[in-house]
């Protein structure tokens, strides 16, 4: 379980680890000042001003990557909504038995993609949810294969082609949730915060509440919020699944 899979534990520890920081940043700024290092004192200001500007360019990279992957998973959502609601209508072109036999199909698989994306984290439901809807997939397509063979028709055609844009989409959906911000770049925007923190409090000539605070809290708020945006499965901000369920209604009133 990684902590940035849960934001807000995420930005409880950065706000506690980042206020640390300044406090000790704070005092050997002062046990510097007591021993008369003047000279150091303004070069480490220096640094702070070049840390503090290096991560808000880092942060602002940040941000737009959360927000384009988040802005992706939803778009592939109604994209699979609207390729699943469509291959339902195609289906019902199909001769029987297969015109049946797709219908029963398509109301178990809108609920095993429903159920895919409600398991969050755990892995166990995921597989299985994942597994069963490949399986769906399978027989959808032999009932395509079957209604080829015994009808070529343009319908079956068309059908065929429909439920070949679903199946693709399931894999695009289930890429994009695997496409998260890697590990290495959440580590050196850690380590960059932890610096700035360190030197913002190595300059500060008394202790004050706000000057301490505001520098940790604008971090952490911004860092748990790119990591809320990146976590497709947890979170505040999550993509609701109105859509598919949407489908689920239309194809429940299928007779």
């Amino acid at each position: 379980m990684l902590v940035i899979d849960h934001p807000v534990w995420l930005f409880v520890a950065l706000l506690i680890v980042l206020l640390a920081a300044v406090e000790v940043g704070f005092r050997l700024g002062m046990r510097s000042e007591a021993r008369g290092e003047d000279q150091l004192h303004e070069q480490l200001k220096g640094a702070r001003n070049g840390l503090v500007t290096l991560l808000s360019l880092l942060l602002g990279f940040m941000l737009p990557m959360s927000l384009s992957r988040f802005d992706l998973r939803k778009h592939l959502m109604i994209e699979e909504a609207k390729a699943i609601g469509t291959t339902t209508l195609r289906a019902q072109m199909l001769p029987e038995p297969a015109r049946s036999k797709a219908r029963d199909l398509m109301r178990e698989y809108v609920e095993v993609r429903l159920k895919f994306f409600d398991a969050g984290l755990n892995g166990a439901q995921l597989e299985a949810a994942n597994n069963h809807a490949q399986q769906l997939q399978n027989e959808l397509w032999k009932q395509s294969v079957t209604a080829a063979q015994s009808s070529p028709t343009p319908i079956t055609a068309i059908f065929a082609q429909s439920l070949n844009q679903m199946i693709d989409l399931s894999e695009e959906r289930l890429a994009a949730l695997e496409n998260r911000i890697p590990g290495s770049i959440w580590l050196m925007l850690a380590l960059i915060s932890l610096l700035t923190c360190l030197t913002v409090g190595y300059s500060l000539r008394r202790r004050t509440s706000l000057a301490m605070l505001v520098t940790p809290l604008a971090i952490s708020i911004v860092m748990a919020l790119a990591a809320d945006l990146d976590s497709p499965r947890t979170g505040v901000i999550r993509i609701g699944q109105q859509s598919m369920e949407r489908v689920r209604t239309d194809l429940q009133a299928i007779p």
